[in-house]
């Protein structure tokens, strides 16, 4: 596999996380407002700054930027922490599940936007 083709996967893969996020967890709760909605209202602006911060990281990791590939780094580093987080705290299965499924996500993407090609040894 090439560094664009990793590159363009850790982007879709990102771009897919941010959409279900938005659409999912942050656009509901931002509807709701800060006194109905059952999560933090932090947490709430965090998450869908983050979402939106993915977004354009992933328009930068597609265009093969440098800025891109860091960027999405960083913003699953952070979402790794949150997946750490629900790990430890969440109490059911299916949050336990979801959050096992993230964390390996939030790896692999980092793992493609690290990825580098093998060279081949002239000796």
């Amino acid at each position: 596999m090439t560094r664009s083709t990793a590159l363009r996967i850790a982007a879709a893969l990102s771009v897919l996380v941010a959409i279900i996020g938005i659409a999912l967890f942050d656009l509901p709760n931002l509807v709701l407002g800060a006194r109905d909605s059952e999560a933090p209202f932090g947490l709430v602006l965090g998450s869908f700054t983050s979402d939106v911060l993915a977004l354009v990281a992933a328009y930068g990791a597609w265009r093969l930027q440098k800025w891109g590939a860091v960027l999405l780094i960083a913003v699953n580093a952070f979402w790794i922490v949150q997946a750490v987080t629900s790990l430890l705290f969440d109490r059911t299965g299916a949050e336990l599940l979801f959050a096992s499924v993230m964390l390996v996500h939030h790896v692999v993407v980092i793992s493609f936007c690290l990825w580098r090609e093998r060279v081949v040894s002239a000796v």
